[in-house]
């Protein structure tokens, strides 16, 4: 579990797969910005369990510290199929009724910091639908830099958009302490 100063992040299990299947088979949950890609609950148990193959694509719910009432997900994944290529890809969706409150940028730097301080990782990005300022000033919020335009990268609602690309790298993280002087709380 990552524990933050109003929110935590804990890794999703097979017990927890009925909210995940909830909200990403929610159109409202996934906004504007994602794809609705209906998953089972039974899928989403499969892809939880212990028996699954191990994953290099964790996902954590991210739930309020004072009450554990879940809030939204995020998660990392390797973007690069090259072994040579040190980085990860942060993702993370919030509930629409908990959007505007700075629990995206929290979820965010806490997880940001994390896979710096306990992996090797070099780069640490992110990729945001075009439009989707709100997300931008999230990556800003956790210290990510913008680095241009990915163009026509991803088909959304019957068209192919543009994706912002975002990332911070480690020399930039400067290590735990200067990452949280630098950042509001989180």
């Amino acid at each position: 579990m990552l524990i933050g100063e109003m929110l935590d992040l804990r890794p999703v299990t097979a017990a927890d797969a009925k909210l995940p299947t909830e909200w990403f088979n929610d159109p409202e949950y996934l906004g504007p910005f994602f794809n609705l890609t209906p998953h089972s609950e039974a899928e989403m148990e499969k892809n939880l369990s212990s028996e699954a193959p191990s994953s290099d694509e964790p996902m954590y719910l991210i739930t309020r510290r004072d009450t554990d009432e879940p809030l939204g997900l995020i998660g990392h994944m390797n973007p690069f199929t090259n072994e040579e290529y040190h980085g990860r890809e942060i993702w993370y969706q919030v509930h629409p009724r908990f959007r505007r409150k700075g629990i995206a940028r929290q979820a965010a730097s806490l997880l940001v910091n994390h896979l710096f301080d306990s992996t090797p990782v070099e780069r640490i990005e992110a990729k945001v639908a075009v439009g989707n300022e709100a997300s931008c000033r999230v990556l800003e919020g956790a210290g990510m830099q913008h680095e241009g335009i990915c163009r026509r990268v991803v088909f959304l609602h019957g068209r192919y958009v543009d994706l912002h690309l975002y990332s911070i790298i480690r020399e930039e993280w400067g290590g735990e302490k200067s990452y949280r002087a630098a950042r509001r709380p989180f």
